[in-house]
């Protein structure tokens, strides 16, 4: 594809396609045909091209991706928030130009050309994802190629590469599809590059062990004032939980009762009337509740008080027990990073977020009884090195407590709960996701679906969830792929320039012969 405004009409177009293969409309095989669109568009590119072409491409992706951000944040953060993640879809939009020019006059032809050519591309793909996921101020992971695969024939492939991994794969399968076309590949190459596809897509997910179940009920008290910018009266969230929670049958038996993110919007340690109730609750039903709150570190001074949004365990029995933090923060939706410096640009942007959550140093596993609870609120879902942690570290169950109320009826609650299954297939274990408003469900270890709750709608979720033992690969091996193939792709570019600099200087300095 060499015309330049030729390929910005192919980015353009495979960005818009690759965000179509995420919730909604979740088209999953669309994510192939973007991808392939995109990697089209930089082939013949030049890197000041290619940044053009790939920041286009970015922007076509990112802003509709994220849409949802404007109802929270508003235009300006979501379209500062699309744009930074556009320069570095941008900056990886080169090196995959640069490799398709040097790797490929490297192998020009042959069996080494369809390997290390998609393998170059697609390592680099995995290499600009990797970082983007853990930087700046703990990244932005959501978007990532795989993440549109959560009922695609690929998604148990998570099990064995984790999403780095998972994503690497079709970007590979991609890549090679359009080398065997440029290379006029033979029937027999095809034929082995479409049993290639085959023997991925049917690839098993790695099986982990049962080791009993417990009885959960999930709570979904459908209180749209959970949100940041909608108004309610104080108590009104916490009350509309407890109604829902007094749906469970007196004789269901529950071994957990687990309340989302935001559930509780008085603080429990000051009001003995949310004592009382959580008491009155726990006891009714013989079950911990695991709410949730903002709790508070005093510091020497009030200004230095420090804030944050924990997942804690109570029962009737003992009051508060375990407590986990929330260690992913959203910066400039939950606190604000350089609060000086970017107040100084945005003063009326930054002074609305008036309390920032500090990022949590507690473990993520929550102890209730007999249960050890990996507990990830809402955005942790994302956070690649928070889910394997709190797996390595015992967890035999998965909670996913969420606050969706900001984000209305848009796309982003169906993106995280996408996310949420890829979780429970990547690590092995159950996942029950609770938000206040939905969207709420809960997934088996195989990704399969127990029980899910309508939007907007209050409701209880009561499920004996399976209790699961064993690490998956994705887990042993953590972020160890991610970085292995994001090395090989760069490598690959290295080596390749590196080849081609030394075959110039041989060839400057060979004698001719008369």
């Amino acid at each position: 594809m060499r015309s330049f405004w030729l390929s910005l009409l192919a980015a353009v177009a495979g960005g818009l396609l690759l965000r179509a293969a995420f919730p909604g409309p979740a088209l999953w095989p669309l994510a192939f045909v973007g991808t392939g669109l995109v990697l089209c568009s930089l082939m013949h590119r030049s890197a000041g091209g290619a940044f053009l072409v790939g920041l286009a491409s970015g922007l076509s992706y990112y802003f509709p991706l994220i849409a949802w951000a404007s109802l929270f944040l508003g235009p300006v953060p979501w379209s500062a928030l699309s744009i930074l993640s556009s320069l570095f879809w941008a900056g990886g939009a080169v090196l995959i130009a640069l490799t398709y020019r040097r790797v490929t006059a490297r192998w020009e032809s042959g069996a080494k050309r369809l390997v290390f050519v998609p393998a170059a591309v697609a390592g680099l793909w995995t290499l600009r994802e990797g970082i983007y996921s853990a930087w700046p101020y703990g990244g932005f992971a959501w978007g990532r190629v795989a993440q549109s695969q959560s009922a695609s024939p690929f998604a148990e492939l998570v099990s064995w590469l984790g999403l780095s991994g998972m994503g690497f794969v079709m970007v590979f399968l991609v890549a090679l599809v359009l080398e065997l076309g440029r290379s006029r590949a033979r029937p027999l190459s095809w034929a082995t590059a479409a049993a290639a596809v085959l023997v991925v897509a049917a690839v098993p997910l790695f099986p982990t062990s049962t080791i009993g179940s417990t009885r959960i009920a999930a709570v979904q008290g459908d209180t749209p004032e959970a949100a940041y910018f909608v108004e309610g009266d104080p108590g009104e969230v916490f009350l509309g939980h407890v109604d829902a929670t007094r749906t469970i049958p007196d004789d269901a038996d529950v071994d957990v009762i687990l309340w989302p993110e935001g559930s509780i919007d008085l603080n429990p340690e000051a009001s003995p009337g949310v004592r009382r109730t959580l008491d009155q609750l726990s006891a009714t039903y013989g079950a911990p509740i695991v709410a949730n709150t903002v709790t508070v570190e005093p510091g020497e001074t009030q200004a230095e008080d420090r804030f944050f949004n924990s997942q804690f365990v109570w029962d009737a029995e003992g009051g508060w027990g375990d407590q986990y933090d929330k260690k992913h923060p959203i910066p400039f939706g939950e606190y604000v990073p350089d609060r000086d410096f970017w107040y100084s640009l945005a003063p009326d942007l930054i002074g609305m977020i008036g309390r920032g959550y500090s990022p949590g140093e507690r473990d993520s596993i929550l102890e209730i009884g007999d249960i050890r609870a990996g507990t990830y609120i809402c955005y942790d879902i994302v956070d690649d090195v928070l889910i394997r942690d709190a797996v390595l570290g015992g967890a035999t169950v998965l909670f996913a407590p969420s606050n969706n109320a900001d984000f209305g009826k848009t796309d982003e609650p169906a993106q995280q709960l996408a996310f949420a299954r890829l979780r429970s297939m990547e690590t092995g274990r159950s996942l029950v996701q609770a938000s206040t408003v939905g969207m709420s469900a809960i997934y088996s270890p195989e990704g399969r679906t127990l029980a899910e709750l309508p939007w907007y709608e209050p409701g209880v979720m009561i499920v004996d969830v399976p209790l699961a033992d064993g690490m998956t690969p994705a887990v042993l091996f953590g972020r160890g792929v991610e970085i292995t193939l994001g090395v090989l792709g760069l490598g690959l570019l290295v080596g390749a320039g590196s080849s081609k600099a030394q075959r110039m200087r041989d060839s400057a300095t060979r004698i001719p012969l008369r």
